[in-house]
């Protein structure tokens, strides 16, 4: 089996992050899986369209005080899976359409210092 290059420009660190959406009024929680500069992708206990645009907002954890970052994005991709409690969700990748470059730049620095991390702890 051929592998396939990698289409990703952002590296993304696997990190369970919890996420505020909201929608046309409507606020929803949600749990990344990955996160890169360029985006998230998330576990939904509801389906999105693709191209459904949200506002997102969580915090990064840092060492010393935590990042709020707030921004919009849109659906990019969705997976539905069913969960051990034959619960359905959906993967759902969003990618950052309107964020700060100060947002932008923390969230790279974050995602450095997580694969860094892993990277001397293996």
């Amino acid at each position: 089996m051929i592998k396939q290059p990698e289409r990703r420009r952002a590296p993304r660190a696997p990190e369970r992050i919890a996420v505020a959406l909201s929608e046309a009024g409507r606020v929803f929680q949600a749990e990344t899986q990955n996160l890169s500069e360029a985006g998230a992708y998330c576990t939904l206990d509801r389906f999105l369209p693709p191209m459904s645009k949200l506002e997102l907002h969580f915090e990064l954890p840092a060492v010393i005080g935590h990042t709020r970052v707030r921004c919009t994005g849109v659906v990019v991709r969705v997976e539905p899976v069913v969960k051990e409690s034959n619960a359905l969700c959906y993967n759902t990748a969003f990618y950052f359409t309107d964020i700060s470059k100060r947002h932008r730049a923390a969230i790279a620095r974050f995602v450095r210092r997580r694969l860094a991390a892993a990277h001397h702890g293996s």
